[in-house]
């Protein structure tokens, strides 16, 4: 099994990072089924209610994974009491499939285990097979549902 690597964001890394991850979880938020303006502005109000302070917004943590030197995906996380609260997590496209995701949510268990932390928890999309796959392979457990009816 691999062994993956978390690195802080630097404050340079971050900028790029942001816009394109949100840019992601609007594609993510379309796929649900809203309009792509709608899930643009959704993305735009989630990302800055989240992140007000960007990358210095308190009890949020920003990662590039790594294998070696080289960065295979990132991490966001939210501490909150005794919990860490992944928001984000990806893979670069042209290594998925190779077991990083996984490697990097073990580097996530890690990294809560050293900092006391007891539980960890995510948000999946229904449409995310793949990742709903893989949580469930690592021992997450369904906690609640969203559910839609377009009228």
């Amino acid at each position: 099994m691999m062994d993956v690597r978390l690195e802080p964001m630097t404050r340079d890394e971050y900028e790029p990072w942001r816009a394109e991850a949100e840019a992601h979880y609007a594609e993510s938020v379309a796929a649900s089924g809203r309009s792509a303006e709608e899930a643009a502005r959704d993305a735009a109000d989630t990302y800055g209610r989240l992140l007000p302070d960007g990358s210095a917004t308190p009890d949020h943590h920003f990662w590039y994974a790594y294998d070696g030197d080289r960065r295979i995906g990132f991490l966001w996380v939210k501490v909150t009491h005794d919990t860490a609260f992944v928001y984000n997590v990806a893979v670069e496209p042209d290594v998925r499939r190779r077991g990083y995701g996984r490697a990097i949510m073990l580097a996530a268990e890690r990294w809560c285990h050293a900092n006391a932390l007891t539980r960890i928890g995510l948000h999946v999309f229904a449409h995310n097979t793949g990742a709903r796959a893989l949580y469930e392979q690592l021992g997450f457990t369904e906690t609640g549902r969203n559910m839609a009816k377009d009228l």
